[in-house]
């Protein structure tokens, strides 16, 4: 097909494709003249409605956010504050220091709360409430007065805080009573073992820190000993070590009206040995448990002598002395004080023990020695086992003898011979 041909070909079929009646169409069009025709846009209504859903799901999100986060700060216990004497109760409080957690530890801290309801009150209002339980309750008193205040925060600064402010209130609380009270606190250092130990014995980790730094200071005690004693009594004893408390501020001294008092007990000792205040030289004393009970150490030199006595604080009684009242040596042989000894004699005859010259002769007997042949003669009062006995030591033709001789019936309890090195 020439060029031509085509071309005219091509011309016909465009012209068949769009037809020829302009004057229709633009009729239709004024018809419609006026008009408005909104064309929507469904892409972007469809976007629209995506975006909303998106906006919902986020303020939905933000709002279980914020109660969630509101609520755990509201019911989550940000700090744990230990209140001991022998009631023993924890309270955990939350940033806002209302409580949120109440804990007795023991049976007389279940008591203290009874039906008190501490949840949702503040920390201050917690605190004097459960002080003013334990007086009523005679738990703190003239003869007890010592509390001990613990707190365990996350944060040191607001810990530091809050030990030094609680501190000061329960001392004026106490202090506007008929006695002073004496109030120890402390923060808790996260410590593995005292927390296990608290769990062992049922007690704060509060009252476990302060009773580990007792044994420590002093390798006499062991932790099982000094677990049911009252804050009050560890604090005697912790005024009386040579080494102090470290990290426990202490306000007001502890109570020892319970017992019979040093003087008292100086007297005693004094008496026993035959001397008089004015003649000794050296005297030390301290309060100190031991023997199941608490007890005065007194030590001091007399004509000679060294003596050390432990008396129960509370009736008195001598539980062990080391020394020889009105004693004096030559030549490794004992010189007596008859008028003393006869004294120091229907001392222990008061006490219903049978003395030290019965025992000395119960020991000899059983030995088949007379007393001119003994050297380096020792005897001392002591209990063992939870009796009270005399212990006596003695060396004779190259040996060493030891004899615990029951102090009420006289009986050999123990009796040893070693060769003398």
């Amino acid at each position: 097909m020439s060029n031509r041909r085509t071309e005219e070909s091509v011309r016909r079929a465009f012209g068949n494709a769009a037809p020829n009646n302009l004057k229709e169409v633009m009729g239709k069009c004024e018809e419609q003249k006026g008009r408005v025709i909104i064309l929507e846009n469904t892409a972007k209504k469809k976007s629209g409605r995506v975006f909303s859903r998106v906006m919902a799901a986020a303020a939905a999100l933000v709002l279980i956010v914020t109660g969630t986060y509101l609520y755990g700060a509201n019911h989550s216990v940000a700090s744990t504050v230990a209140l001991d004497v022998n009631p023993s109760i924890e309270l955990g409080v939350n940033k806002k220091e209302q409580v949120v957690l109440v804990t007795p530890k023991n049976e007389d801290g279940v008591k203290v709360i009874g039906d008190m309801k501490l949840k949702g009150s503040d920390l201050k209002v917690a605190v004097n409430a459960i002080i003013g339980s334990m007086l009523r309750e005679g738990y703190i008193s003239e003869l007890a007065n010592s509390i001990l205040i613990s707190v365990d925060s996350d944060d040191p600064i607001k810990g530091a805080e809050m030990q030094s402010r609680l501190s000061a209130e329960v001392k004026d609380m106490l202090d506007t009573g008929s006695f002073k009270g004496a109030v120890l606190s402390q923060t808790i250092s996260n410590d593995p073992d005292t927390k296990r130990l608290a769990e062992q014995y049922g007690i704060t980790e509060g009252k476990a820190q302060l009773i580990k730094q007792i044994t420590e200071n002093n390798a006499a005690h062991t932790f099982d000993e000094l677990a049911g004693l009252s804050v009050n009594e560890l604090n005697l004893i912790g005024e009386s070590g040579s080494k102090s408390i470290t990290n426990v501020t202490a306000e007001g001294a502890a109570s020892d009206s319970a017992y019979i008092g040093e003087a008292k007990a100086k007297e005693i000792a004094l008496a026993h040995a035959g001397a008089k205040a004015e003649e000794i030289l050296g005297y030390e004393f301290e309060m100190d448990y031991e023997h199941g009970a608490m007890i005065y150490e007194l030590e001091f030199d007399w004509n000679g002598r060294e003596y050390e006595y432990d008396i129960n604080a509370n009736t008195g009684e001598i539980l062990k002395y080391e020394g020889e009242p009105a004693e004096n040596t030559k030549d490794g042989k004992k010189q007596e004080n008859p008028k003393d000894n006869k004294k120091n004699e229907q001392q222990s005859a008061d006490r219903g023990y049978i003395g030290e010259a019965k025992a000395k002769s119960a020991a000899l007997s059983h030995a088949g020695l007379d007393n001119g042949s003994i050297t380096e003669y020792e005897c001392k009062l002591d209990r063992e086992d939870g009796r009270m006995v005399y212990e006596i030591d003695f060396k004779c033709n190259g040996f060493e003898y030891e004899y615990e001789i029951d102090a009420v019936s006289g009986a050999v309890v123990k009796q040893d011979k070693d060769i003398d090195d």
